[in-house]
C-alpha cells in the first residue's frame, strides 16, 4: 500500500514519472503477492482492485481523464473488501466525470457512494463534489433530494 500511497502523492504533486514509477511498482507487487496464498487469516491490502482503484485519482490529479475512466471502468468495486472502498471507487469516478464535463455521470457515481456507504455521502468532500453537481445541474431527477439527504449546501 505505500507504493500507491506514494504514486497518489507524487500524482498529486505532479509528478507523473514517479507517479507511474510508484503505481507500477504497486502492481507488480501485487502480483509477485497472488502467486502466493494468503494463509494469516485477513485479506491482503494490496490488490489489483486497490491498484485499479488508485489508478483513478492518480490519472485525475495528472490529468488524464481518460485513462481515469478506463480504470473505473475496468474496476469491480465488488472485488473490494469494504463498503468504505467501494464508495471511494463511486467518489473518484465522480470526481473524474466532473472534471471531463459530465455532471449527470458525477450524480450516477454520487448516488452509488450513497448506496455503498451511506454516512460516506455526507463527508465533507462528497458534499462538496454533491454542490458541484447541484451548481452546474440543478435539474437532475432527484439530485435536490439526494443534496438534501446528504446535507450538501443548498445553491
Amino acid at each position: 500500500m505505500a507504493a500507491l500511497t506514494a504514486a497518489y502523492t507524487a500524482a498529486q504533486a505532479h509528478q507523473p514519472a514517479l507517479a507511474r514509477d510508484f503505481a507500477a511498482q504497486a502492481e507488480e507487487n501485487t502480483l509477485r503477492l497472488a502467486r502466493h496464498p494468503h494463509t494469516a487469516g485477513r485479506p491482503r491490502e494490496l490488490t489489483a482492485g486497490q491498484c485499479a482503484l488508485y489508478r483513478i485519482g492518480i490519472h485525475r490529479h495528472l490529468g488524464d481523464l481518460d485513462t481515469a475512466l478506463a480504470a473505473a471502468r475496468r474496476l469491480r468495486p465488488v472485488h473490494l473488501p469494504t463498503a468504505e472502498r467501494r464508495a471511494r471507487v463511486a467518489t473518484d469516478t465522480a470526481r473524474a466525470l466532473l472534471d471531463a464535463g459530465d455532471a449527470a455521470g458525477a450524480f450516477a457515481q454520487l448516488r452509488l457512494v450513497e448506496l455503498a456507504a451511506p454516512l460516506e455521502a455526507r463527508r465533507p468532500s462528497v458534499r462538496t463534489l454533491t454542490a458541484r453537481v447541484v451548481e452546474l445541474r440543478s435539474n437532475l431527477p432527484s439530485l435536490s433530494n439526494y443534496a438534501h439527504r446528504t446535507a450538501a449546501p443548498p445553491v
